[in-house]
């Protein structure tokens, strides 16, 4: 705006002059000193502006959303190992279920639906639903032979709305990408961990507790 008003003053001056009509001079040296402090405001408006896109971007691509906590327990004398997983839910209380699972890892599985990058960076967040908690065994002999344990976090599991977003999400212009997803983590010790969903899926954190 400032820039517009000079240039608009020096345009005014010269029709004026044109039109041989009265109009004050401007002087050189102010009017350098004006254009110079625009200048000067526009490169700092522009440096603010670009640092306030820099961190919006940063946090739209970076946030990373509490899913769930999963707090495990050591069972010596069966081998097994007791889970303990308390869900965020997005409206009202958290809710917790507890599991047997043998293997050597537990899995959380669950669907993912990704947004377009540019709703990402309007504050759009990933979408996502958490379908089963399951054992695995690092050797694929051992998967095929011993017993594999599996349970299932959600009541309707042939949900009919995230059938329609396989089949057709990515036809939808706002969706880049609907997929699933797993994280898994170690057993064989009492050790909690944090999941959250970010950008790209799911991810599991150790949660380091205070000696």
């Amino acid at each position: 705006m400032l820039l517009l008003i000079f240039i608009y003053r020096r345009i005014l001056f010269v029709a004026r002059k044109l039109g041989r009509r009265p109009a004050s001079v401007p002087k050189p040296l102010e009017s350098l000193r004006n254009l110079l402090l625009i200048f000067l405001w526009i490169s700092v408006f522009g440096m603010l502006l670009f640092a306030g896109f820099f961190f919006r971007a940063y946090r739209a691509f970076t946030l990373e959303e509490p899913v769930a906590e999963i707090i495990i327990e050591y069972q010596e004398k069966s081998g097994l190992s007791s889970i303990t997983i308390i869900q965020d839910e997005p409206e009202g209380e958290p809710r917790t279920r507890r599991f047997d699972v043998a293997g050597d890892q537990w899995v959380l599985e669950g669907d993912i639906l990704k947004w377009r990058n540019w709703l990402n960076f309007l504050g759009l967040h990933t979408r996502y639903r958490l379908t089963r908690l399951r054992s695995r065994y690092l050797q694929t002999s051992d998967e095929m032979t011993k017993p594999s344990t599996i349970h299932r976090l959600v009541e309707n599991e042939d949900n009919p709305l995230w059938k329609y977003l396989y089949k057709y999400g990515p036809r939808l212009p706002m969706v880049s990408t609907v997929y699933g997803n797993a994280v898994f983590q170690s057993l064989g010790e009492d050790v909690s961990f944090r999941v959250y969903v970010g950008t790209s899926g799911f991810i599991a954190r150790k949660i380091e507790t205070k000696r």
